[in-house]
């Protein structure tokens, strides 16, 4: 019995040492392997995706609507821009007609009836820091695209100025050239609420629906 129970304990040490010793050869995670941080700065090479220096450049925009639960048209006129005043924003301006602007975010037709018109000049809708991306993590073609809150200023046709506020968020691919984006509207200073609207934008035409 005895010689027994000193084979017995020899054997569950041998045993324990020899896992132990496996477990001492197993190679350490290393946790710059999976990089899941994201970034708090924002990204260059995004804009150069999404923003291009040619004249009137505008990417492909499209609005949901849900009382018909479609996506619209493109958003022509939706021109874009670089920030000068801060060149991580991506910017939806009108820098080649004097005193005009552009349908950014396709509110020239959403506040139509505030407005009195549908013409972008008369509206004279210019937003100059509107987007922000933030990559996944150091080296991601994907991340966060976040839209900078604000109050924008819109021209009634009377001559008189209205403000509508503007906050978001959404995600982009740089790889598919895509943006997928929610834009939520305040309309407190108009004596309305909010809404929220879904948008796609895009460096290629998308076929919808």
């Amino acid at each position: 019995m005895k010689r027994y129970f000193n084979f017995l304990m020899v054997l569950i040490f041998c045993s324990t040492s020899f896992c132990l010793s496996c477990k001492k050869e197993e190679p350490a995670v290393k946790e710059d392997l999976y990089p899941t941080v994201p970034l708090d700065r924002p990204s260059s090479t995004a804009l150069a995706i999404f923003h291009q220096p040619t004249a009137n450049f505008q990417l492909f925009v499209y609005r949901y609507d849900p009382a018909t639960q479609r996506w619209g048209t493109r958003i022509g006129s939706h021109f874009s821009s670089i920030s000068a005043a801060d060149p991580s924003f991506l910017g939806f301006t009108n820098t080649t007609v004097a005193n005009s602007g552009v349908a950014a975010f396709d509110m020239v037709r959403l506040y139509t009836a505030e407005i009195g018109s549908t013409n972008i000049k008369t509206a004279s809708i210019n937003i100059d820091q509107a987007l922000q991306f933030f990559p996944d993590y150091e080296g991601s073609k994907t991340g966060v695209v976040k839209v900078k809150t604000q109050d924008v200023v819109i021209t009634r046709s009377a001559g008189t100025t209205f403000l509508i506020g503007i906050s978001g968020e959404g995600t982009y691919n740089e790889t598919s050239g895509l943006i997928d984006l929610k834009v939520t509207f305040d309309d407190a200073k108009i004596g309305g609420g909010k809404k929220t609207i879904d948008y796609k934008m895009s460096t290629v035409a998308l076929t919808l629906n």
